[in-house]
Order: C-alpha cells, then structure tokens, then sequence
C-alpha cells in the first residue's frame, strides 16, 4: 500500500467464461531469495486451498506501450460485461482490460486523466438509474481529521464529483483507512459498504446530495480474523473480502433486510515455486492482493500491488498482476 495522504477502493460483477489454459507469470529476471523465510498463511485454519489461476498476467504486458518498468500498483477491480476495471495507488488513470487478458491489445486501454500518485484504493460500480463507478480514496486529511472521499465516474470513466464519507481517521492511524468499497442499492437509496483496512469493520454510508452519511457499522463475524484487510465485494448475496498479508478471502451472506453479514467460508491463494510455479512448492507466492471483484458465482478476478522492498523476490513473480480463479 502506498503510504501518503491520499487513498482508494471496490466491489460486483456479471458472467464470464474463461480458457481453463493458465497463463504463467515468467516475470523478468528475479532471482529466488532464500535470505526471507515466506510469511505463514492460513489465518483462519481449515480454509479450503484454491487451484492453480484460469488465468493471469502482469498488467504491463496487458497494455501496449508499457514494459517492466512501468508500476501498477492495482489496488482494486470491477468486473462489468466482460472488462476488469483497474485502479492503481500510484496512477489516476483507470485500466479497462479485456476479461480473457489478451497481452499488448487494442482491447485494454487506460481511462479518465491525471498525472502523479492517486491514492485509490478501491472501485465500484452502480448499475440503478444512472450507471457510474466509484472510486474511493482510503483517508484524506480534511477539516482537521482524515476522512475517505469517494470519487464519481460516469459509465465511460469521466470524473464527475467527490463527496466525502461521514466516517473519521486520526492521524496516528490514517493509513488505516477505507481499502475497499462496495456498492449496495436499497429501496432506491445507494449506499457503500466500506472497508477499514487494520480492524475489518465494515461502515454503511447512504449518498445524500452533500455527503456520504453514516448510517451504521457491520462487524465480522468472528471467525473472520485477518491481520489486515485490503478489499470488500459484493454479487447478489455474496460478499467476499480479501486480506493481503494472510493470502487469503473470506465468502459470506449479506441479509437483504438488515446491516449485518453471516455464514462465510475460506479460501486460501495456492502456494508454489522460488521461481514463481504455483502448486509445486510451499512459497507464499500471492502476498500482495488488494482487490477482489465476482466475474460469476463460482469465478474471481484478483488483482495485486507491487512487492515491497522487504517481501522474498519470489513474491515478484505475481505482483501488479490481475489473476482469475475458481471457486470450487
């Protein structure tokens, strides 16, 4: 996560088939550590192990122009009618990727304006009356406090307005914001379901003309106890939730008539190779996810920040990367 005054986040999606053909990472010359053991995972024990991704690929490779220099630090998806929408903590810009992930395409392309590092966090779409996508910014400082701002695009990715969320950061903990997002009609009302990134608590905030108002707070169930939480989405009933330093999701129901979130099953990201296999090792591949988005009932899209400078150089080999998988 970038760490500045300005953040970002997510969440639902439609119906895609995909090749069961796997696209493997080989990323650009690392070298495998072994100075840094992998970090242990399985924080809530008894998750059930995903396979081997339908399919990924590093976000420069998607886009033509780029190469490995260029950072995308992805920080939240959207899957809408066959494209992953991309916001980057690093860029303002907001990638539209074609689902079946063709690499150096017309297809994919890179939306809206705005130059230096954005602070997103995460994304969402509105599909009642007017389509729009939301974009969250994780705290800002304002009026004396830190305060989410949630930023709003028009269906083709124009920047419209920001309003901020009634929901308030001190500045000992401001980094530990909103980081992810997701978008939940009721009654013709829209609210969003934030989510904070160091207690997993998740606020509901209706939109008014003003602001984004806070109307309650949902907590986990308590089985669900991540060391961090880095996303939130949402497709029907389903709710899913990802934690970045675990490598692991959580799948829940979210009640159609009260704020409150029950049930939930856990899936742990598959471990593999120093030189980035995934199922023929036991290395913490998949460290840095911070998005999560349904393609359908049983398919995920992933997408991952870049690895920090003290993670294992194995963890290269999946970052700033978008990764489709299967719920079994």
């Amino acid at each position: 996560m970038q760490i500045n005054r300005q953040f970002l986040i997510v969440a639902v999606g439609s119906i895609c088939t995909f090749s069961s053909c796997t696209k493997q990472l080989n990323s650009d010359s690392i070298q495998p550590s072994k100075a840094i053991p992998p970090k242990s995972t399985a924080k809530i024990s008894g998750a059930t192990i995903l396979g081997a991704p339908v399919m990924e690929a590093k976000v420069y490779k998607l886009l033509p122009g780029y190469n490995s220099s260029d950072d995308f630090e992805a920080s939240g998806v959207q899957y809408l009618n066959g494209y992953f929408y991309v916001v980057f903590d690093n860029r303002y810009k907001i990638a539209k990727i074609k689902s079946t992930l063709p690499e150096n395409s017309s297809y994919n392309s890179l939306l809206s304006s705005g130059s230096g590092d954005s602070g997103f966090e995460a994304i969402t779409y509105d599909s009642y009356n007017t389509p729009n996508f939301y974009v969250a910014e994780e705290a800002v400082s304002h009026n004396g406090s830190y305060q989410p701002r949630i930023r709003e695009y028009d269906a083709d990715m124009n920047y419209q307005s920001s309003l901020w969320a009634e929901y308030y950061f001190t500045s000992a903990n401001s980094n530990k914001g909103f980081e992810g997002i997701a978008w939940v009609n009721r009654g013709g009302d829209d609210y969003i379901l934030g989510l904070v990134e160091g207690t997993g608590k998740v606020p509901v905030l209706k939109k008014t003309s003003s602001k984004w108002e806070f109307v309650t707070e949902i907590t986990l169930p308590s089985s669900v106890t991540f060391d961090d939480y880095s996303d939130i989405t949402i497709y029907g009933n389903k709710i899913g939730i990802t934690s970045q330093e675990d490598g692991q999701l959580w799948i829940g129901s979210l009640s159609s008539t009260s704020w409150s979130i029950t049930g939930g099953t856990a899936y742990e990201l598959p471990k593999g190779s120093s030189t980035g296999v995934v199922g023929s090792g036991s290395n913490f591949l998949y460290a840095n996810i911070e998005g999560i988005s349904f393609i359908s009932d049983t398919q995920i899209v992933l997408v991952s920040d870049k690895k920090k400078s003290d993670q294992p150089d194995y963890q290269k080999y999946k970052d700033q990367s978008i990764h489709i998988f299967n719920l079994p």
